[in-house]
């Protein structure tokens, strides 16, 4: 996701996140949190108290790249993220995991970087990545993109008239939660149309626990999914919506100086 989610599918219908009411609100040290270390970094330093609520919860992740930068809070956990299995098992040979991390993470997405033969068939790749970090004592976070639908000469792909999300329900990829403690379903693409998302959200997690009834399993939500503007009170909308489906959120931006972050984890916190 490398800090944003790529357009992957239709936006849906913006109508539907203009609800009146939040819902039963969601305490922010109730749930499991994910965020890249510069939109971590960015929030911690607008609203120290905030997230301080954030990190007293039962687990917070930060996503990087490299050592280095500001140190992360006692109680939140350093994750260095993949873009395959091969290039975990490529950092473990040339002892190029960064000191100290417990927790890697694949994102496994169309790109370049990572191998065609990932791509065109992602569940044995992520199993190859779960198994490659559980040999050396890291544990793992899945988080394959719904675009690996569209990997042209795919094992499973999207057929003409389905969506991308459905595409990626029939293909099964939640189940790949059966390699991991940790599985993450990306569903900010569809965060603006709420019924797409609750549907992609409570069928991928059902997917997800029956592969592994003890996976933890999260989803993403965005203040610019597909670059568009979202309110942060939307995005709190969106987290109430799929918040009965899954145990906490990946929250991820264009920009980390994106207000909006703040906004959607104050508008959460008092709805």
């Amino acid at each position: 996701m490398v800090g944003l989610v790529l357009f992957v599918g239709a936006a849906g219908s913006w109508s539907e996140v203009s609800a009146s009411s939040m819902g039963k609100s969601i305490s922010l040290s109730s749930v499991y949190w994910i965020f890249y270390k510069e939109d971590f970094n960015h929030l911690h330093t607008e609203d120290p108290a905030l997230i301080k609520q954030v990190a007293a919860g039962p687990g917070t992740y930060v996503l990087e790249q490299r050592a280095g930068g500001i140190r992360l809070p006692r109680n939140v956990i350093p994750v260095q993220y993949f873009f395959s299995s091969a290039g975990l098992q490529a950092a473990i040979g040339h002892h190029q995991v960064i000191p100290g991390v417990k927790v890697v993470a694949d994102d496994l997405e169309n790109f370049a970087v990572t191998p065609a033969a990932e791509r065109k068939n992602p569940i044995p790749a992520l199993r190859e990545f779960g198994d490659a970090a559980r040999a050396k004592g890291y544990r793992s976070i899945l988080m394959p993109g719904r675009d690996l639908m569209r990997v042209p000469g795919a094992v499973c792909s999207q057929r003409p008239g389905t969506t991308i999300s459905q595409a990626y329900l029939r293909c099964g990829l939640p189940t790949a939660a059966a390699y991991a403690p940790i599985y993450v379903i990306q569903a900010a693409a569809v965060e603006t149309n709420l019924s797409a998302l609750r549907q992609l959200v409570q069928d991928g997690a059902a997917q997800a626990r029956k592969a592994n009834p003890h996976a933890l399993v999260l989803a993403t939500l965005s203040v610019s999914p597909n670059g568009l503007y979202v309110p942060a009170s939307a995005v709190a909308v969106a987290a109430e919506a799929i918040h009965p489906y899954v145990q906490g959120f990946f929250i991820n931006d264009l920009r980390p100086s994106d207000s909006r972050m703040l906004g959607f984890l104050r508008a959460l916190s008092k709805s």
